[in-house]
């Protein structure tokens, strides 16, 4: 597998620049670093669920400037992906998806906001409250989950 001066950017402004790597067949690769450092989007980027904005990516005989998305999961199939789904509601943001657990148990309101803002505080989420799932990173979209 090759990157090639890889690039994506979110609309929000968050994601990878120029990103080179190579990985041989039979390596085992670690990827770590800390929440939104960008791990799930190089991830994403690998198994072709983004494609990348600038340079290109090589995996086997699969190239992301002209794969068709019928060979896409025959990609998937030679690398290896589980994916990460924390069954986050899409069209609410994250206040509002820690905040249902709440309110499909009838509490007040009250007590629904001030616990939602006291959980993100403890979470390390509080000024993404406003953001979507598809803004956050994997270990955010977790934390809210």
């Amino acid at each position: 597998m090759k990157l090639f001066n890889v690039s994506f950017q979110y609309p929000n402004g968050d994601g990878l620049r120029r990103i080179n790597l190579t990985v041989n067949n039979g390596e085992f690769v670690f990827l770590v670093g800390p929440s939104g450092a960008g791990k799930t989007t190089l991830l994403k980027l690998i198994y072709l669920a983004e494609f990348p904005q600038e340079g290109h990516i090589l995996l086997n005989e699969f190239n992301s400037l002209w794969i068709r998305k019928k060979d896409i999961p025959f990609l998937r199939r030679k690398i290896g992906v589980v994916f990460q789904d924390f069954k986050l509601l899409r069209d609410r943001n994250v206040f509002d998806n820690v905040a249902f657990a709440l309110e499909v148990t009838g509490a007040r309101r009250r007590r629904i906001k001030r616990r939602v803002l006291e959980v993100l505080k403890d979470v390390g989420l509080s000024h993404k409250r406003l953001k979507m799932p598809d803004e956050l990173s994997g270990g955010e979209q977790q934390r809210v989950a």
